[in-house]
């Protein structure tokens, strides 16, 4: 048995390793790398006498939705009961934190992290690309460029440029508020936000503000895009359904989702297209992904990406930085730099 407590790395396919603080992890941790093609190897590995049965802490690290690993979930509710007592932190990749079991984790005295702002960037160009997209609708002039040159003449009496129109962002934290800055630079946009709180700093730090909506249906009306950047929750479930897309005014409201595919009922959206009430929409999420309605796919008039607004190399430097960080800063001081939960 290894002197140095045990430390259990998930690495994705597509990361990026700073090896030179690996090496300096391996000095004060037994390094242990996860290679369960099964999250019931992971469960076995973790009971007694099993190789991860002592394990203090556990980073997962890289792209979540890339590689072998892609369906698993190490950390969700039936996982939970099988983490060993030794374990005390889990640091993951990452903005959103719904595919953990947070609750179930605080229970057992065990400190979740995420990397918040570590995919900023990343996030933000991807969510303008859409919002340009949903406006202007450059998914389907794609199409025509490569198949039916002449049909593309259509979008002479749609195309709308979002200079100057009014975005509706809920959630903003980080991403909303990087989003927000980018289409007030770029394009003159009116900021609207919507989210629990109001956020006076956030709204400071944009050159002409920002309107805060205590509602999401008193936001609606004043807007021409609504962006979704915000955790997905019980709370946040279909947050975008017929009664909200029955309050778009009558120009119609672009839709962009980046967040979760499950804060937008996609049934709502598909007749809300249908009737108009939708114009255009650009969505890096989706409901059922990998699988996309049909629906959704044969409309070239919605930009549809797989999930992949995270994807860049800026992205995993970040993950692994903060990873790192929040490992040395919870065995030197007792407590990590970015906590999604509080362990008293």
């Amino acid at each position: 048995m290894s002197e140095k407590p045990d430390l259990l790395i998930i690495d994705s396919t597509v990361l990026d390793v700073d090896a030179p603080r690996r090496r300096a992890l391996a000095d004060r941790f037994n390094l242990l790398y996860y290679d369960c093609t099964t999250i019931d190897e992971f469960k076995q590995r973790m009971k007694r006498g099993g190789p991860y049965a002592q394990i203090v802490a556990i980073m997962r690290n890289g792209w979540h939705k890339a590689g072998p690993l892609a369906n698993q979930r190490p950390f969700a509710a039936d996982v939970v009961p099988y983490f060993p007592a030794s374990l005390k932190l889990i640091t993951c990749s990452g903005h959103g934190y719904d595919a953990a079991d947070i609750e179930g984790l605080t229970t057992r005295g065990i400190w979740y992290c995420n990397t918040p702002n570590a995919c900023t960037e990343a996030v933000a160009v991807t969510t303008v690309s859409l919002i340009i997209d949903s406006f202007r609708f450059l998914s389907f002039a794609q199409w025509c460029a490569r198949y039916d040159w002449m049909k593309s003449r259509e979008l002479g009496s749609k195309a709308v440029d979002p200079t100057n129109k009014s975005l509706g962002i809920v959630g903003l934290g980080d991403i909303g508020l990087a989003v927000a800055k980018k289409c007030e630079a770029a394009f003159g946009m009116k900021i609207n936000y919507h989210g629990p709180r109001q956020k006076v700093a956030a709204e400071q730090s944009l050159k002409h503000g920002a309107i805060y909506h205590s509602t999401l249906e008193d936001m609606i009306p004043e807007i021409d895009c609504i962006v979704l950047a915000a955790p997905y929750t019980k709370e946040t479930h279909h947050l975008l359904s017929h009664k909200q897309f029955s309050l778009a005014k009558k120009e119609g409201l672009r839709v962009v989702n980046i967040a979760r595919g499950a804060m937008i009922d996609e049934d709502a959206l598909i007749e809300a297209l249908e009737s108009g009430r939708v114009p255009g929409a650009g969505l890096d999420v989706h409901a059922n992904e990998p699988e996309i309605d049909p629906r959704l796919k044969e409309n070239w008039k919605v930009a549809l990406l797989p999930h992949i607004g995270v994807c860049s190399e800026s992205s995993w430097a970040n993950f692994e930085r903060v990873n790192l960080d929040n490992i040395e800063a919870f065995f030197s001081t007792g407590k990590p730099l970015t906590p999604v939960n509080y362990i008293s």
